[in-house]
């Protein structure tokens, strides 16, 4: 390729219901003036993924694949940064779905702005009737609180931003992704891009879909992870904690409160937690049929919310008893750095 404007860096693990039409959105973009490379980066996958990534005609030149030994997110971000050729670096997840002109919103945002890294709004799709309320519960205030990059619909400048786009220089000159964190690894490089002076931009012209879990269990899991990592965040930048961080473990904490009220015959005050929260959950139920028009979501948006806030909120206090600042302080990285190089390309290609 004659030169090579964007990079754009996808993560992969097990994605091959996904990979084929989110490579597919890349190779499509359109109205940008230098060449778009793209690398996958893939944990081991033990399904079709890394058989779909060869078998695109690109393969070997627009497209590079790499090994991430270390599985995780955090080790193909900065697997593929490190390879990047790009001016710009843009981070992919690969079971999301991105329009033809996502790139070029993201180039002129970034050039208008100057903010050293711009991403749009999450618009979370479900499939089933469970994953269309899961949906809606991750693009709602009742949700994820005031989380705009989920849900906004001005373009402002923001804490966080779902997706990532931002000159490679900037990065190399902030740092590695913290491979010290499993999960929210993002939430902490972007705690760093704004102590480093720099800003995040958030535009809602820049849009794409995020296929959401599917079950109450897996999305139980995923924000059990959220809680736990984002405590050990907290400790890292304590100047940085949004305040919808502190709603789930307060409620679990609260809820904890009100069961000891009640064995100790305080029924009154026991009730106050929980009768708060069930007129909360309602009123969320009314939102979500409003939202989705469907009757199911009015039964399954109380479950999905206390999915969602009793998950974060014990995974958060696990963390608050599990990690230390004294540990994180010599803490070694998860796993080792590095990768073992392209899977099925020559080095130097």
């Amino acid at each position: 390729m004659s030169r090579v404007l964007i990079t754009a860096v996808v993560a992969s693990y097990n994605e091959e219901r996904h990979i084929g039409e989110c490579i597919r959105g890349l190779l499509r973009q359109r109205d940008i003036d230098g060449e778009i490379e793209i690398i996958v980066v893939d944990g081991g996958s033990r399904d079709r993924t890394v058989e779909i990534v060869r078998g695109f005609p690109e393969f070997g030149d627009r497209i590079r694949l790499f090994e991430n030994p270390g599985r995780l997110q955090v080790y193909a971000w900065n697997i593929g940064i490190r390879e990047a050729k790009g001016k710009f670096v843009t981070l992919i997840s690969a079971h999301t779905e991105y329009s033809e002109t996502y790139l070029r919103s993201c180039l002129e945002a970034q050039r208008r702005t100057g903010a050293a890294n711009v991403g749009g709004v999450q618009v979370a799709v479900g499939d089933g009737a469970v994953g269309n309320v899961i949906a809606w519960a991750m693009q709602s205030p009742f949700g994820i609180g005031n989380g705009s990059f989920r849900y906004g619909r001005k373009a402002a400048y923001v804490d966080h931003v779902f997706t990532f786009f931002a000159e490679k220089a900037t990065l190399d000159s902030i740092g590695e992704f913290d491979e010290a964190f499993a999960v929210n690894e993002d939430c902490e490089f972007n705690y760093r891009v704004r102590k480093a002076g720099y800003r995040i931009y958030c535009s809602p012209d820049i849009r794409v879909r995020y296929h959401a879990r599917a079950s109450i269990p897996a999305l139980a899991r995923q924000m059990y992870r959220y809680g736990f990592w984002r405590r050990r965040t907290q400790l890292v930048h304590p100047e940085y904690v949004p305040r919808r961080v502190y709603g789930p473990p307060l409620l679990v904490a609260g809820l904890i409160g009100s069961a000891l009220l009640l064995v100790a015959h305080q029924a009154w005050l026991a009730a106050i937690i929980p009768s708060a929260y069930a007129a909360f959950l309602a009123v969320g139920a009314v939102s979500g049929l409003v939202k989705t028009r469907s009757l199911v979501a009015l039964a399954l948006a109380p479950v999905v919310l206390c999915a969602m806030h009793l998950s974060y909120g014990i995974g958060w206090w696990r963390g608050f008893f599990t990690h230390r600042k004294s540990r994180i302080a010599t803490a070694p990285a998860l796993a080792s750095r590095g990768s073992k190089g392209p899977i099925g390309v020559p080095f130097g290609t």
